[in-house]
């Protein structure tokens, strides 16, 4: 079996007949989900951490958590183009819900812009933020983290190990920090 997922830096169009969702995988631990809207215009997306495991050939396990605590494990054949999606929404309001679809190479446009809020602040838990406010690195505040030496000293942190302080970040993560900087510190 393939040790590299194949979606990463990839962008494909779910179709699930109810419902449609851009997903943009920036690497092997990061994804973008877009809820398109039945016009196709977007309506709201979120940069989750996932994790992939590959369990036959060209199929993959694909699991993240949602800001709101929903969890989301998705099956997805890249030789068949198809998709199974469970989605388990924490309590009060319990459910799960599965859906079945399709999914398809979105055609590339120009490279997207990262911003801080969509794409980097997700990848600082809750810890890391608390950790590093006292030490000076502001994670919370995007107009603190969009100055260039604030975003520089950041970058330095976690590409030299240092930071966050109980694990350090896999070279994707750091790679699209990096990536970000290069673009401008879009907020």
């Amino acid at each position: 079996m393939p040790d590299t997922f194949p979606g990463t830096g990839h962008k494909y169009l779910a179709d699930f007949q109810t419902s449609k969702v851009i997903l943009s995988f920036t690497s092997d631990t990061s994804l973008t989900t877009t809820v398109l809207n039945s016009d196709g215009s977007a309506a709201g997306n979120e940069t989750v951490v996932i994790k992939t495991e590959n369990i036959a050939p060209d199929v993959y396990l694909v699991t993240w958590v949602e800001s709101d605590n929903t969890t989301v494990v998705h099956i997805e054949d890249y030789s068949r183009n198809t998709i199974i999606s469970n989605i388990t929404t924490p309590a009060p309001k319990f459910s799960f819900n599965q859906f079945h679809g399709t999914f398809q190479p979105v055609e590339a446009d120009a490279p997207s812009t990262l911003t801080y809020s969509g794409d980097i602040r997700p990848l600082f838990r809750d810890m890391d933020i608390a950790c590093m406010g006292p030490r000076g690195k502001h994670l919370d505040d995007a107009a603190w983290m969009c100055t260039p030496a604030n975003a520089q000293r950041v970058f330095n942190a976690v590409s030299a190990h240092r930071m966050p302080p109980d694990t350090p970040w896999p070279p994707e993560r750091v790679a699209l920090f990096k990536q970000w900087i290069d673009q401008g510190l879009k907020p």
